[in-house]
């Protein structure tokens, strides 16, 4: 008998520890993998693209005046605007992508085998699904519109300066005017 209850002890005890895990490693509100777990398994994502030589390529997308959001509505839609953007995100983007909320009204995506021309692409997808879509509040409707930087992978280039140039390029789409696609190197993609 001792030996079953321990056996069992021990299975439930390990049951937590995955949901703890879980838990861990994922955004409650979105339900999308959180920053601890984009920073675990991006340098993995980087190292196994220069191992295998295949484009890799990376999108910082922010919500635009998401603080205005919250100002105008309160902070339990700005909540809902945030669920709505990680549901067009996880309806929008291949299953072998990386997509996390990385913190406030930022997202990322790795997109591995995306070269910066297919990334582009990905991007204004899902800017104007975005746009499109809004957030449904109650009973009224609430326009949303993203800024998004594009940066590919340069060889021999680490994870955090891919990223950095990721950032950079969306701050570029926000000087510009917000709601676009700037890409490191190249000319915000007009809407």
């Amino acid at each position: 008998m001792l030996v079953l209850a321990t056996a069992r002890a021990a299975r439930y005890a390990e049951r937590e520890m995955q949901a703890a895990r879980v838990v861990a490693r994922t955004d409650p509100l979105t339900r999308l993998p959180n920053r601890a777990q984009f920073d675990q398994r991006f340098a993995q994502v980087v190292a196994a693209a220069h191992s295998a030589g295949q484009p890799l390529s990376v999108m910082f997308l922010d919500l635009d005046r998401f603080k205005a959001i919250n100002d105008a509505h309160g902070h339990a839609a700005g909540d809902q605007c945030l669920e709505a953007v990680g549901e067009v995100l996880r309806r929008h983007v291949r299953a072998s992508d990386l997509v996390v909320r990385y913190g406030g009204e930022e997202f990322v995506l790795a997109l591995e085998g995306a070269g910066l021309e297919r990334a582009a692409s990905a991007a204004e997808l899902l800017r104007a699904a975005v746009e499109s879509e809004g957030c449904a509040l109650d009973s009224r409707r609430i326009a949303l519109t993203v800024s998004i930087g594009v940066a590919e992978l340069r060889p021999g280039e680490d994870a955090l300066a891919l990223l950095a140039r990721a950032d950079a390029a969306l701050y570029r789409a926000k000087q510009q005017g917000r709601n676009r696609v700037a890409c490191d190197g190249a000319p915000t993609l007009p809407r």
